[in-house]
């Protein structure tokens, strides 16, 4: 579904409930003012409350957290569509015949609006102000359009009958219904497609002849009603100006005759509040997906809430400093919340610097495609060392849990958590989540403020990075890049035969000097030579940027994936 297609809808259905509203509760009633300005309101209302687009703010996680490594690596998520098999989509249809639409109805109403200026042109106008009066034989009857009154030579305006008809032209030049109208036009141009516009102009139209009858009839309203019956069947010329013989007649003797006030009548017009709210936050709001800000650690982690089902007791990777009336601790004198918990040396930010330059994602798991959390639970003792370090909740396997325990044991030096001024040994909960994205058909599209961390495997012992302050970079940027690939890539003949498409990510490495090595495919094989071409194209790539780490030129791994797409 097109993005027009789903703002249509929605303006569609916004439109029904509120037109809903008016038509059983204040359609026939004699608050006409108050029903241009609901009939105009609505109008908007439908338009723009579905291109908004407010944020729910996502629920506080301030208790458990939990370090997440994925992703972060690849910076250069592009999507590569070949120029093979074009083809025309129903969604480009679709909004191709719509636009061709509202072309030809705003022709319509330029033509509208060009021949009342060539009326006005070779008519006799009369200046009178605040108004002109426009008199011509080609007139069939009385109408206006914002401050021109037009009159034809039939009708008398010393007459009794000219003389109402008169005044109710006059009242729409006073009131400014020629805007609404225009508006309305517009309005059913750009959205011919939802009927319930089309609805709402013909209500607003009505509306305006009943507040202009209403002023001009004064107290002779049956002689008022009598001159709309005896020349209810002269013709109407255009269809954005106001006429004096607009129909239904019926309906417009019925307001002018109706005296009494209908119960609750202020409240039928309060009423409509709740409605609008409620569908201004079923329409506008959306949830929040964008990742939550969070100082430092967030440069290079994210964190997220653990299991709720685990029996693992709370992560405190940046615990709660708020002081609480009375500390807990075990039978061994080890306390599990202290006003002052332990830290890293340096903050949470050196934390994630270490635990991205140490941790190793074991081989045997990637092979296997294993990911997962691993609670590493340990004591920070009185001087800061770690020890009792284990791991609680499942365990994944394949070394994940290994590699955790090993990197944890080899922490230096901490500092103490503290209780009543005292250091104190606390027991410390870390969560590490092991990612790997290789199998993704669809990985999101990156962004600058990605905020984590990945461990990715390296088959090479030297020094290679997976996280570095300043990653790699293809010369010229990310545009560069995709224009390399879109200009460089073939979609292999016989995947196109097969029509077989997908995801195929290319690992390698950016060495020092911004040569590329070690350059293979991860994740599930597609075949049909979609592999190939991917390395040809990579192989072939120019000299990199190299990433650094503490201004040093590093090697550093990186992941591309390209996605070959056949047009249907």
């Amino acid at each position: 579904m097109t993005v027009l297609l789903i703002y249509l809808s929605k303006v569609i259905i916004c439109s029904a409930v509120l037109y809903g509203y008016y038509h059983i509760a204040l359609r026939n009633n004699r608050f006409h003012q108050w029903n241009r300005y609901y009939l105009v309101l609505i109008t908007l209302i439908s338009l723009l409350t579905p291109l908004l687009q407010i944020p729910l703010p996502g629920q506080a996680q301030e208790s458990s957290r939990v370090l997440s490594y994925t992703a972060r690596i690849v910076d250069l998520r592009e999507t590569v569509i070949p120029p093979a098999n074009p083809g025309i989509s129903s969604g480009a249809i679709f909004n191709t015949l719509y636009m061709i639409v509202i072309g030809l109805l705003l022709i319509r109403i330029l033509v509208s609006v060009f021949r009342i200026k060539s009326l006005i042109r070779r008519s006799q106008v009369q200046d009178i102000p605040p108004y002109r009066f426009v008199k011509n034989e080609d007139i069939k009857a009385p109408f206006s359009f914002f401050k021109y009154i037009f009159w034809d030579h039939q009708t008398s305006l010393n007459s009794p009958e000219g003389q109402q008809i008169f005044k109710h032209e006059l009242v729409h030049l006073q009131e400014k219904h020629s805007t609404d109208k225009l508006f309305m036009e517009l309005v059913t141009a750009v959205c011919w497609i939802n009927p319930f516009f089309h609805l709402i102009k013909r209500e607003l139209a009505l509306v305006h002849e009943f507040l202009a009858d209403k002023k001009a009839a004064g107290e002779e309203i049956a002689g008022y009603a009598q001159t709309i019956l005896q020349m209810a069947f002269q013709s109407k010329q255009f269809s954005i100006t106001n006429d004096f013989f607009h129909p239904p007649i019926k309906r417009r003797i019925l307001m002018l005759t109706q005296f009494h006030t209908p119960r609750f009548s202020y409240l039928r017009r309060i009423m409509v509040l709740p409605l609008a709210a409620f569908i201004f936050c079923s329409l506008a709001f959306v949830a929040d997906k964008r990742p939550s800000a969070i100082p430092a650690l967030t440069a290079t982690t994210s964190i997220a809430p653990a299991p709720a089902t685990s029996t693992v007791p709370a992560p405190a990777v940046v615990p709660d400093t708020t002081p609480v009336k009375k500390a807990t601790k075990t039978k061994d004198n080890v306390y599990t919340f202290v006003e002052q918990p332990p830290s890293f040396q340096g903050g949470e930010e050196a934390l994630a610097k270490y635990l991205s330059k140490n941790i190793r994602y074991p081989k045997a798991a990637v092979d296997k495609s294993i990911a997962g959390i691993v609670f590493v639970q340990f004591v920070v003792d009185e001087k800061g060392y770690i020890k009792d370090a284990h791991t609680i909740g499942k365990n994944p396997g394949f070394g994940l849990a290994e590699e955790g325990l090993r990197v944890v044991n080899a922490m230096p030096q901490w500092i103490p958590g503290k209780h009543q001024g005292k250091a104190v040994a606390v027991q410390f909960n870390l969560p590490i989540r092991f990612v790997l994205d290789a199998g993704k058909q669809t990985p999101p599209p990156p962004t600058n403020s990605g905020k984590t961390i990945t461990f990715r495997p390296s088959d090479n012992n030297n020094e290679v990075f997976t996280f570095v302050e300043q990653p790699p970079q293809f010369p010229g940027g990310e545009e560069a890049l995709a224009r390399y690939l879109n200009k460089n890539i073939r979609y292999p003949q016989e995947a196109q035969k097969a029509n077989v498409s997908g995801t195929t990510f290319v690992q390698f490495i950016v060495n020092t000097d911004g040569s590329i090595r070690d350059i293979k495919t991860v994740g599930a094989k597609k075949g049909y030579g979609l592999e190939d071409e991917a390395i040809r194209v990579v192989k072939a790539m120019p000299k990199w940027k190299p990433g650094e780490q503490n201004k040093q030129l590093v090697a550093v791994q990186f992941n591309l994936p390209i996605r070959f797409s056949l047009s249907n």
